[in-house]
C-alpha cells in the first residue's frame, strides 16, 4: 500500500507541472496542438506561394508568403511560450495539404486555420486561472478568427 501511494505522489508531481493539478500537461498538450497546426501552415503557406500559377499569381504570392511569415512568428512565439511554461515544443507538424489549384490550396487553407483556431480554444480552455497566458491566447484567437473569416470570404469567391 505504501508503495502505491509513492506511486501516486510520483505521478501527481510530474503531471502536476507548474502547479496545475494534471491541467499543466493538459495545457501543454494542447499549446503543442497549436504549434503543430502554426507549423504546418509556415510550410503549406510558402509552398503555395512558390506554387500559385496564372493570373491569381500577383494577387495571392504576396497573401501566402505573409500568411506563411505569420504562422512562422506564431509558431515562434508559442514555442518560446511552451518553454517557459516548463514544457517541451513539438517537432511535429499537423497534416499539410497541397492543392493543385488556387480553390484547393484556399479551401485547405480554411480548414487548417478552422483547425488551429479550436486548437487555441482548447489551450485557452486550459490556461483558465492564469490570466496573462490567458490574455495572451485570446489576443492570438482573435487574429485566428479574422484568418478564418478571410478565408471564408475568399473560398466564396474562388469556389
Amino acid at each position: 500500500m505504501g508503495k502505491n501511494k509513492k506511486d501516486e505522489k510520483k505521478k501527481k508531481n510530474k503531471n502536476g507541472k507548474n502547479g496545475h493539478d494534471g491541467n499543466g500537461n493538459e495545457l501543454i498538450n494542447r499549446l503543442n496542438c497549436a504549434l503543430s497546426f502554426e507549423y504546418a501552415a509556415t510550410i503549406q503557406y510558402l509552398q503555395q506561394q512558390c506554387a500559385v500559377k496564372g493570373q491569381e499569381r500577383q494577387q495571392f504570392a504576396p497573401f501566402f508568403a505573409a500568411s506563411s511569415s505569420e504562422a512562422h512568428l506564431h509558431a515562434q512565439n508559442l514555442g518560446n511560450k511552451i518553454a517557459a511554461l516548463g514544457g517541451v515544443p513539438t517537432i511535429e507538424p499537423a497534416e499539410i495539404r497541397q492543392g493543385a489549384t488556387l480553390a484547393e490550396m484556399l479551401r485547405h487553407d480554411l480548414d487548417m486555420e478552422r483547425k488551429a483556431l479550436a486548437a487555441y480554444v482548447k489551450a485557452w480552455e486550459s490556461a483558465q486561472g492564469n490570466h496573462p497566458l490567458v490574455f495572451w491566447l485570446e489576443e492570438i484567437i482573435s487574429e485566428e478568427q479574422l484568418h478564418v473569416d478571410e478565408l471564408e470570404k475568399l473560398n466564396s469567391a474562388y469556389s
